[in-house]
């Protein structure tokens, strides 16, 4: 058990308790071209060091939105290799989970959470039962519905005990209408793995440059039978500034799978 498992299980019992909001999202992975590069080669995402539960090496997923950035601090470019890749993994997934969060764990060891924690809150005391319906009791706990969870949208109506502290916490977190309000990453569900990911078994679609479309990536993708989805690249950007384009194509790519019928356009 790493030191940042321990903690209050008060979320984790509220949380349990919920039923799983339907449907269930699949999890999704942000890397970036050149390192997806090596991904294609191998056939499979590693388990990176990691430098919050340092000591491991995992692999971080979010639950049907692309919270995490790669290249957050890169300034604006027109090389591609910096330009973000976003693998969306099939529903059926159902290799070992190692832990799962409701927030961006990494967010929160930096400190970009503090206005919303009281100073005695670690980590561990956000930590959920590391099971595949978890994002989905934390999507009805504190969303109401899978679309508002899409659309970082949390549930007005939610009544908590003042006793809850951290469920308190993250309700606050998650509604932060202020001008120093979290990104994405503040309510985005993240869902850690330990082993090994054969990307021809559970990556269904993937969310590429367009410039990668008939390339040998684009070719390979497609001989693994992974649905490409291309978004359009333009000249000195900084690659963070995709994420939105690249969430509205998650979103609607359920909804064309059937997950979401309401918002298809």
């Amino acid at each position: 058990m790493h030191s940042h498992d321990n903690g209050s299980k008060r979320l984790r019992k509220l949380v349990a308790q919920a039923v799983p909001a339907r449907p269930q999202l699949p999890l999704v992975h942000s890397t970036d071209a050149y390192l997806f590069d090596e991904v294609l080669t191998s056939g499979q995402i590693e388990p990176q060091a990691c430098n919050v539960f340092v000591g491991e090496a995992l692999i971080y997923t979010f639950y049907g939105r692309p919270s995490f950035r790669p290249n957050l601090a890169e300034l604006a470019t027109t090389m591609d290799h910096y330009l973000p890749v976003c693998l969306i993994f099939k529903q059926s997934f159902s290799e070992e989970i190692r832990r799962v969060f409701p927030f961006d764990t990494g967010a929160f060891i930096n400190d970009f959470y503090r206005s919303y924690l009281h100073k005695k809150m670690a980590l561990g005391d956000f930590s959920l039962e590391a099971d595949l319906e978890t994002p989905g009791r934390v999507v009805s706990t504190f969303f109401g519905t899978t679309r508002s969870y899409l659309q970082a949208r949390p549930d007005a109506s939610i009544e908590l005990d003042a006793s809850q502290f951290e469920a308190k916490s993250y309700a606050a977190l998650i509604d932060a209408k202020d001008s120093n309000a979290m990104d994405s990453r503040g309510s985005g569900i993240e869902v850690q793995i330990a082993d090994s990911i054969a990307i021809a078994d559970w990556v269904e679609a993937a969310v590429v440059p367009s410039t990668f479309v008939d390339s040998i990536m684009g070719k390979e993708l497609r001989r693994l039978n992974i649905d490409v989805l291309p978004y359009d690249v333009h000249g000195r950007m900084r690659p963070n500034e995709y994420f939105s384009s690249i969430t509205d194509m998650c979103i609607h790519y359920y909804a064309k799978k059937g997950m979401l019928q309401e918002i298809v356009g």
